[in-house]
């Protein structure tokens, strides 16, 4: 399975129904209206009664397109939900200044309200005019869990207190039906808390010998205690995950017999005295599918979005020299998902041959992180070893005043496609993702350039161990001397391919500035003031720490 892939947004379900992006443009704000009773999702059909767009439309969507589609002063101060404020004091526009196209974000980008949906939505004045809205999500269509040989189990959290800050990764581990092996063919989350969910990803747990913890545990993005393969999960805007009928993820008695549930709680108002006791009900089978399945991560992790940009786009490829090393036969693709958050803006994965595309495995023009959409094919898709497969991510920064980089929080980004598939046997590794403009290729090894990124870092390569202790021996961090010794230990180091610039130097460098002597040996090399441009401390937002974790984990759940 998908090793310690920590997004794991592999909740191949039904595919959501997009709205209209090119009318959101038009308005202030028109991509961040919340909805006014689902925590962390936006009605991004913001004229329409369906909140994901289409259909019939609601009065501000009348108005809107009374007004031939267009922001003007005029209809900026209509009040087409009758609640007392404009359209433009709900939108961010109070002055009716903002234009469509500009370069300019409205005065207000906080706080923002449906100018449709009557405020304060609970309140006796409102509750009549807002009959027509919708608080409860999509519900899982799943014709496989009605099957008389399919059994269920949920497990959950007990009520925990959320902590009142930005991002909280939670994680509890449980026992599951171990009597047999059983293939785990479908699931469904049970949203205690909505204000603050964000995503659930579920672990099978390989080392059954630690002690586990009867309750919850902050555990950051990576459960941790054995529990590292990525198995499923759910994320805002998911009713549920359904697996193709080809294949199952495989439990029980011969391989996990317990279960990690992560929960990202997202609290960006750092709100006190929230509690939640979500959880997840889990579908499975004792006749087991003719194949085990697993998921795939393809992707670029390392992102630099400027702010105030209406597009940047990142590019990753699992390279046709990387498939040929991880697989062993051809694989069969069943579904596909794109992954980033509220900055994305469109996302590709595109499936290679002999330099010509074949097609795209999915194509999204007009990404929403809150309603993912799932590619299903009526025909499982072959990849074959030499293969290459791109993904191709679109941001759209305009409302922000400061860069954005690749991380773990709601308020960073990421890049991902993630590939149902099966056999699982036939990857040695699935996760196959881009550093710049270097392919990981499973994490095996990373050489570019006579550098063994891996053997430089883990130091198993003897001549770059050697240089290595010569820098600890002769540089004393605490003194902060450049001593003659020091020098000459850190000039000899900087020789090291690893170490002479280009994108495995930054490879390497995001890897050792992970942990506390990492951090510490880069302060030894400073020390003398050589190459420091080259290989110091990051100053444009070098992801050290969330490469940690990215690989330490990499969801594919997403996953989310």
């Amino acid at each position: 399975m998908i090793g310690t892939l920590t997004i794991l947004l592999l909740l191949l379900g039904t595919c959501g129904v997009s709205g209209y992006g090119e009318y959101r443009k038009r308005l202030p704000n028109g991509e961040r209206v919340p909805h006014p009773c689902r925590a962390n999702f936006f009605w991004h059909g913001l004229g329409h009664i369906n909140a994901l767009g289409g259909g019939s439309r609601n009065n501000f969507g009348k108005d809107f397109a009374a007004n031939g589609h267009t922001w003007t002063q005029d209809f900026c101060r209509l009040d087409s939900d009758g609640d007392g404020m404009t359209n433009g004091q709900e939108l961010g526009d109070p002055n009716c200044v903002w234009n469509a196209g500009s370069d300019t974000a409205p005065s207000r980008t906080t706080q923002i309200t449906h100018p449709g949906v009557c405020d304060p939505f609970d309140s006796p004045a409102c509750a009549a005019k807002n009959e027509w809205v919708s608080c409860k999500g999509a519900e899982l269509e799943c014709d496989a869990i009605n099957s008389p040989d399919v059994l269920n189990f949920t497990i959950r959290f007990p009520e925990t207190e959320v902590p009142a800050e930005d991002t909280t990764y939670m994680c509890m581990i449980f026992d599951v039906p171990s009597d047999r092996d059983y293939h785990y063919i479908a699931s469904k989350p049970l949203i205690d808390n909505d204000n603050v969910m964000h995503h659930v990803v579920v672990y099978g747990c390989t080392d059954t010998t630690e002690e586990i913890p009867n309750a919850p545990y902050k555990c950051g993005m990576d459960a941790g205690k054995g529990c590292t393969v990525g198995l499923g999960g759910w994320t805002v805007g998911s009713p549920g995950e359904c697996l193709n009928d080809n294949f199952g993820l495989s439990f029980g008695k011969s391989r996990y017999t317990r279960f990690a549930l992560e929960f990202h709680w997202n609290n960006p108002n750092e709100v006190s005295g929230w509690k939640d006791s979500s959880g997840m009900t889990f579908y499975y089978t004792p006749n087991l599918r003719k194949y085990n399945g697993s998921a795939m991560a393809l992707g670029q992790m390392h992102l630099a979005i400027p702010p105030g940009r209406q597009e940047v786009t990142f590019r990753g490829e699992c390279t046709s020299d990387c498939t040929q090393k991880l697989m062993t036969e051809p694989i069969y693709v069943t579904s596909g998902l794109n992954h980033m958050h509220y900055l994305g803006k469109a996302g590709f994965v595109e499936h290679i041959r002999n330099g010509q595309r074949l097609r795209y495995l999915t194509n999204e023009p007009e990404y929403s992180y809150d309603n993912p959409r799932y590619f299903r094919y009526n025909e499982p898709v072959e990849i074959l070893p030499g293969d290459s497969l791109v993904t191709t991510c679109k941001f759209d920064s305009t409302y922000k005043k400061k860069w954005v980089f690749y991380g773990d929080g709601t308020s960073d980004e990421m890049c991902f496609g993630f590939l149902s598939f099966y056999p699982e046997h036939a990857m040695k590794n699935a996760m196959c993702v881009s550093w710049k403009g270097i392919n990981t290729c499973g994490r095996e090894s990373v050489i570019e350039e006579n550098c063994d990124a891996f053997g430089f870092i883990f130091q198993y390569d003897t001549q770059s161990t050697a240089l290595r202790k010569a820098v600890d021996k002769n540089c004393n961090l605490a003194s902060n001397l450049c001593t003659p010794e020091c020098k000459m230990a850190v000039m000899d180091l900087l020789q090291h391919p690893c170490l002479r610039g280009g994108d495995v130097t930054d490879y390497v460098r995001s890897l050792i500035q992970s942990s506390k002597a990492g951090l510490e040996f880069l302060g030894k090399l400073r020390m003398c003031d050589v190459k420091k441009n080259d290989f110091g401390f990051p100053t444009s937002g070098a992801t050290g720490t969330s490469m940690a974790s990215s690989l330490l984990i990499i969801l594919a759940l997403l996953l989310v």
